[in-house]
C-alpha cells in the first residue's frame, strides 16, 4: 500500500528536527494569531537592548505587522535583502524611532537565528464563498517568519498535483499576512521532490521548477534525501539569504539551480584556500547569473578581497550582460559598475569602495601597460590590490600570454574562469614557449562541471531535434566515432550553425541559398580519410 501523506509528513518533520538539521518542531502553532504571537516574542528577545527592556505595546506591534503585509513575494524579497545583512522593521515610540532587527544573515546557523518547523497550519477562508479553509502541510520559519513552504502528496499522486495546489492557494489569497514573506516552495510525493521560487498564481510556471542534484550532478529525488541536502541548516537559510536573486527588470524572485549553487560554493572554498580554478558549465545553463553570484559572493564572503572584477572580451561586451548584472544587483548589498573607459577603470580601482566591476580585458591591459607610471602612489596601490577575477568565456577571452601579463602585475589576484568549452590536451592553445596550453594549466583545477549531457537530461536546455525532409524510412548511419571528442563535435556545430551562416549567404533567405551544407577535413586518425567536420 502506498505510503500515506500523513506518514510522509511525519517522517519529513522527524528528519528536519534530527541531529544537525537544527529545526525545532512547534506543534502548538496552528493559526495566524499563534504565528504573530510567536514572531513578536522572538523579535522582542532579539532586540532587548534596542527596546531598553520594555516590550512592544500592542499599538507598536501593529506598526510592525503593517510593515510585513507584503503586496507580493518579490516585495518581501526586496525587504529580506536588508542593510548590511540585517533585515529590520521600524517602530515609532514617542519621539524615538526604533530600528528592530528581524533577521541577521550574518548569523546563519547561529547567533540570533531561530529555526522552527510547523505543520497543519489553518489558513482560514474569507467572506468569499469560493474561499475555503485550507490546511498547509509543512512550513519552515526563520525568526518566526514563514520562509519555505512544503506541500506533500502520497506516491499515488504526481508532485505536480502539489504544484497546482499551491497555485490554487495563492490565487485564493492564503499566502497573505505573515505568510506573504514566503520565498521558496517545495513539492513532493515522496519519490519526486522539486523546488521553485515564490510568485503570484498567474506567474507560477512549471518551467521554473527545479530538482536537486548533488555535486556530481546525480539527481536527489527522495524527500528525506532532499531534506538532508537542501532543508537542513545552514543550507535552507542560505537558499533564502545567498541563493535567491531579485530580478529587478522582471520583478521576480530567482532561486538558483543546484549546479549553480555547487559552482559558487566550490569557488568560495577555493578562494578561502587562496586557489584559483575554472567552472565548466554548458552554454544555455545560466552562466551569467552564476557568474554574477560568484563574483558578488567573492566580495561579500572573503574579507581579504578588495575588488571583484568580472572580466570579458571586448567583442563579448554587450549591454545584455551589463544590464543583467545591474538588474540582479539593484537590490543587492553591492554596486555593479561598468567602466566606460580606461580612466574610469583606474578611478574605480583606486577608490576604497568594495564593489563589483565589469570591464574588458582590453581596458585592463591598456591600463597596466600605458596608463600607469611605475613608482607612483597610484601604481603601487593598484598593483597591490587583492583582486578576485571572474572571467567569462575563459577558454578564449584571455590568452595565456595576456593572463601571464595580468597575473604578474596583479600579484595578489585569484582567477576563476567560466566556460562551456574548455581547452584540453586534445584541443590545446597553440604552443608558445612555456605558456599554458589547457584551461586547467591556465586557471587551475576544474571546480565544477555541468555539461550539455547533464543539461539535456535535466531539461535545463533543449536537446537537438533533426527532421528529415527527404525520403522516409532511411536509417541514420551517423557514426559518432567520426568525431574525435565532444569539443570537436560542438565546434562542427558552431561552424555549420553560426560561422557558415553568413559566409555562405544563408542570411539571404530560402530560395537564395543552398539547401544543405557538408564539410570535410582530413583526420590523422584515419590515414587521410575525410571525416565530417
Amino acid at each position: 500500500m502506498p505510503e500515506l501523506e500523513a506518514m510522509i509528513e511525519k517522517k519529513l518533520i522527524e528528519q528536519l528536527v534530527y541531529g544537525e538539521s537544527q529545526w525545532v518542531y512547534r506543534d502548538d502553532l496552528k493559526t495566524e494569531d499563534d504565528l504573530w504571537k510567536n514572531f513578536r516574542y522572538i523579535l522582542e528577545q532579539n532586540n532587548k537592548d534596542r527596546l531598553n527592556g520594555e516590550p512592544l505595546s500592542d499599538a507598536e506591534f501593529e506598526q510592525v505587522k503593517n510593515q510585513l503585509q507584503f503586496s507580493s513575494f518579490y516585495k518581501a524579497g526586496e525587504w529580506l535583502v536588508g542593510e548590511n545583512g540585517k533585515v529590520q522593521v521600524h517602530v515609532q515610540r514617542n519621539t524615538q524611532r526604533l530600528h528592530l532587527v528581524v533577521m541577521n544573515h550574518e548569523h546563519i546557523a547561529g547567533g540570533s537565528s531561530v529555526y522552527e518547523v510547523i505543520n497543519q497550519y489553518s489558513a482560514l477562508g474569507n467572506d468569499d464563498e469560493k474561499s475555503r479553509d485550507r490546511r498547509f502541510d509543512v512550513t519552515l520559519m526563520i525568526n518566526g517568519l514563514p520562509m519555505i513552504h512544503i506541500e506533500l502528496k502520497n506516491k499515488q499522486h504526481s508532485y505536480m498535483d502539489a504544484f497546482y495546489q499551491i497555485k490554487k492557494y495563492i490565487g485564493e489569497g492564503k499566502f497573505t499576512g505573515i505568510f506573504s514573506a514566503v520565498q521558496m516552495f517545495v513539492i513532493s510525493n515522496g519519490v519526486d521532490t522539486k523546488y521553485f521560487s515564490a510568485a503570484s498564481d498567474t506567474e507560477l510556471n512549471p518551467k521554473f521548477i527545479s530538482g536537486w542534484l548533488d555535486e556530481n550532478n546525480n539527481p536527489v529525488t527522495d524527500y528525506i534525501e532532499f531534506a538532508k541536502s537542501v532543508l537542513r541548516i545552514p543550507e535552507a537559510h542560505e537558499m533564502i539569504a545567498r541563493y535567491t536573486v531579485l530580478d529587478e527588470d522582471a520583478k521576480r524572485l530567482i532561486l538558483l539551480r543546484p549546479y549553480q549553487i555547487h559552482a559558487i560554493e566550490a569557488i568560495r572554498e577555493a578562494s578561502k584556500s587562496g586557489k584559483s580554478g575554472f567552472v565548466w558549465h554548458t552554454t544555455g545553463s545560466g552562466k551569467t547569473l552564476t557568474s554574477y553570484k560568484a563574483t558578488r559572493n567573492l566580495l561579500m564572503d572573503i574579507p581579504s578581497v578588495d575588488k571583484a572584477i568580472f572580466l570579458i572580451d571586448r567583442k563579448d561586451l554587450d549591454t545584455q550582460t551589463t544590464m543583467a548584472f545591474q538588474a540582479y544587483a539593484n537590490n543587492d548589498l553591492i554596486d555593479v559598475d561598468e567602466t566606460e573607459n580606461v580612466d574610469d577603470l583606474k578611478k574605480k580601482l583606486k577608490s576604497d569602495d568594495r564593489q563589483v566591476i565589469v570591464t574588458t580585458i582590453q581596458k585592463l591591459q591598456r591600463l597596466i601597460t600605458k596608463r600607469l607610471k611605475e613608482d607612483t602612489p597610484e601604481y603601487t596601490k593598484i598593483k597591490n590590490l587583492r583582486v578576485a577575477y571572474v572571467v567569462d568565456e575563459c577558454h578564449r577571452a584571455v590568452t595565456p600570454g595576456t593572463k601571464r601579463e595580468l597575473k604578474r602585475f596583479f600579484c595578489n589576484s585569484l582567477w576563476f574562469g567560466f566556460t562551456g568549452t574548455p581547452r584540453f590536451a586534445e584541443n590545446p592553445y597553440p604552443q608558445l614557449g612555456d605558456l599554458p596550453r589547457t584551461t586547467e594549466e591556465l586557471y587551475g583545477a576544474c571546480l565544477h562541471k555541468y555539461t550539455i549531457q547533464n543539461a539535456i537530461h535535466d531539461n535545463a536546455v533543449l536537446g537537438f531535434q533533426v527532421e528529415h525532409n527527404g525520403p522516409k524510412n532511411i536509417e541514420d548511419e551517423t557514426d559518432s566515432s567520426a568525431y574525435e571528442n565532444e569539443t570537436h563535435m560542438l565546434s562542427v556545430l558552431d561552424v555549420i550553425l553560426n560561422k557558415s551562416y553568413h559566409k555562405l549567404g544563408f542570411q539571404n533567405g530560402k530560395g537564395k541559398t543552398y539547401e544543405g551544407l557538408q564539410t570535410t577535413r582530413r583526420s590523422p586518425r584515419t590515414g587521410g580519410e575525410a571525416t565530417p567536420s
